[in-house]
């Protein structure tokens, strides 16, 4: 038996986390004052399977273990709360067991539902959809981000270092100077005065028939608009709007350091993409394509902090790295190579789904008649290039410096037949691996004829896509299955697992099996389960489920790589459980629970449970 006793003392309870973070002060002092505390040994039982739960319990001491059947599934600790789902429909699925000696504070389910119809963000985490708490959970990351817009200063944006030329310089020095610098504005030296020379002013030049000799001082600006550097970037913005003018000279104690266009301010509030696809334009040499990606590394660092969605900010990074590498590309390539070549993205980042640098999956799709010495050594220098950049080596080799990841289309045709008419092994994972190729730059033509001869090569039967949907289930996780959660229940700082290989592993495979047999072209995760919903494959609601839970999976996984460069280890797909709030170790359960529904369903589909 366990002892248990209503307390009215409101500071006993800490009501900081979820779902009770959600509630009014006038509200959590009511809630708090209907409150009961137990009691519980160790080992000892508080709620058995498919009992009826008549209270909200929240860990106060001890530490407690959820259990269905012999699998723990879920850990709860001080100031965490259990069991929000069954208190919605008022009984439980699986049993709660003190692992401890265990204080709990128990909040009446009847002054809990009460709450929930007065309060509908707290009732959200009660009765909403998977999909809608990791939809709530987005909207109060959003509004981070506009906070952070108004506290950024000019600086923050960023801007290059100022190109000079001297007042007696002509027009056409001055055309030639911003050809070369890839400038569109630079300043002029008049004695002591300061002007500025813009593209802007060719407009007129030409117009008026100006002779290219004409000194700069002539048409030169030297009634300068300016801010200083530290000033916030908002302000900026109103002198721009207020003045009708597409730039600012940025000051430092009353010496100009750089020009702020408008194209620079608007790219930053649009959370910098624009401005870095323009440094990634302007790329002369890979020291500078080195300096677009720290910036971009920096953009994914602080759009992650900002919230924004995991589908949109891999998007957003998949078009700037595309850039980047088609760059590169053109930088390693011998002239007739690079003319001659499909350079294509494969795997995750052929998907769209690749935000910090994990490894290197491409490929070469060739022109007849190349020259393979040449081929071999642009190929060699552009995977030395990524590297430089800091992208690792795939272990797998999957990689255009690799012979077998460089063919015509009529080479790829039969290579991607020979390997569909296998049964499995590396045969199996290299054709999913090439199922969700992209071309970065070339002929997308090509790409697209090599997946006509796939199509024609595939086996039209359920065997066949047995065997290819069968690695959700050899593509185990260690400790996926809640030996992570055996793990906390040792109160072990280090409780790591493979977050890849436990969810998103899984979703991806099962969903690029159900794309290809279904004849959906599309290559990026999200894209695909939209299509199978229109396919009538998958219903909406388990749809809608599977895309939260994995853009959560690949949050996840994009905080704990964060960490890790900021600690300067590498980037892995552990997550360290331990770490995990409160709140994300709730939803972890969510996803998890329903990535195993949808294994079921693959399970099901291609009768995996033969083999």
């Amino acid at each position: 038996m366990f002892a248990r006793n209503r307390c009215q003392n409101v500071a006993r309870f800490d009501l900081s986390q979820p779902p009770f973070d959600l509630l009014t002060l006038t509200e959590a002092s009511a809630l708090s004052a209907s409150a009961d505390i137990a009691f519980f040994g160790g080992d000892q039982e508080i709620l058995p399977a498919s009992s009826a739960v008549d209270c909200l319990y929240l860990v106060m001491k001890g530490l407690v273990r959820e259990m269905a059947g012999e699998d723990v599934v879920g850990v709860y600790r001080e100031h965490e709360s259990f069991d929000c789902r069954a208190l919605a429909v008022g009984k439980t699925v699986h049993s709660f067991v003190a692992h401890e000696e265990t204080l709990l504070c128990l909040f009446p389910r009847k002054e809990v539902l009460a709450l929930t119809e007065k309060n509908p963000a707290f009732g959200a985490y009660f009765f909403e959809t998977v999909a809608d708490k990791f939809g709530q959970l987005s909207q109060k990351r959003d509004r981070r981000e506009w906070q952070s817009l108004f506290a950024a200063k000019i600086s923050d944006a960023g801007f290059r270092p100022p190109l000079f030329a001297e007042a007696t310089a002509t027009i056409a020095d001055a055309a030639r100077l911003m050809k070369e610098n890839r400038r569109r504005s630079i300043f002029i030296r008049n004695g002591e005065e300061t002007g500025i020379f813009t593209t802007g002013d060719f407009c007129e030049i030409v117009a008026n028939a100006v002779p290219n000799g004409t000194p700069l001082k002539e048409r030169a600006q030297f009634s300068l608009l300016s801010c200083e550097k530290d000033e916030q970037l908002f302000n900026a913005l109103l002198l721009m709007t207020r003045r009708n003018v597409h730039r600012v000279v940025v000051m430092e104690r009353g010496v100009p350091v750089g020009v702020l266009a408008q194209a620079d301010l608007l790219a930053y509030f649009s959370n910098h993409s624009l401005s870095i696809a323009r440094q990634i334009e302007a790329a002369a040499n890979i020291d500078e394509l080195a300096g677009a990606m720290r910036n971009l590394e920096s953009l994914v660092q602080s759009l992650s902090m900002q919230g924004m969605k995991m589908p949109q900010l891999s998007r957003l990074v998949q078009a700037l790295s595309t850039q980047l590498m088609a760059r590169l590309w053109q930088m390693a390539a011998s002239p007739p190579v690079f003319a001659g070549s499909a350079l294509l993205a494969l795997g995750s980042e052929g998907r769209g789904e690749q935000i910090l640098k994990t490894d290197q999956d491409n490929a070469l799709i060739l022109a007849e008649g190349l020259d393979a010495k040449e081929v071999e050594r642009s190929a060699d220098s552009f995977t030395e290039y990524m590297l430089g950049l800091g992208y690792p080596s795939c272990p797998g080799g999957v990689m255009l410096n690799q012979e077998l990841w460089r063919h015509t289309v009529q080479g790829w045709g039969r290579l991607l037949r020979e390997w569909a008419a296998q049964s499995g092994g590396s045969a199996l994972m290299n054709l999913s691996i090439f199922l969700d190729a992209e071309t970065i730059v070339g002929p997308a033509s090509w790409l697209a004829a090599c997946r006509g001869a796939l199509r024609a090569g595939l086996r039209d039967d359920d065997a066949w896509f047995s065997r290819m949907a069968l690695p959700i289930e050899q593509f185990q996780a260690k400790r996926a299955d809640g030996g992570f959660w055996r793990q906390l229940l040792n109160r072990e700082e280090n409780a790591r697992f493979d977050i890849k290989k436990a969810g998103i592993f899984p979703v991806v495979h099962g969903v690029r099996v159900l794309a290809l047999e279904n004849h959906i072209e599309a290559t990026n995760t999200f894209d695909r389960l939209e299509a199978l919903v229109s396919k009538n494959v998958l219903e909406r609601r388990l749809a809608d489920d599977v895309a939260e839970s994995l853009a959560f999976l690949m949050r996840l996984r994009l905080e704990a790589g964060l960490d890790a460069l900021r600690g300067k280890k590498a980037v892995s797909n552990e997550v360290d459980t331990a770490k995990l709030s409160t709140l994300d170790k709730d939803l972890l359960q969510d996803a998890l629970s329903v990535v195993k529904r949808f294994k079921q369903l693959i399970k099901r589909r291609y009768r995996l449970d033969r083999f």
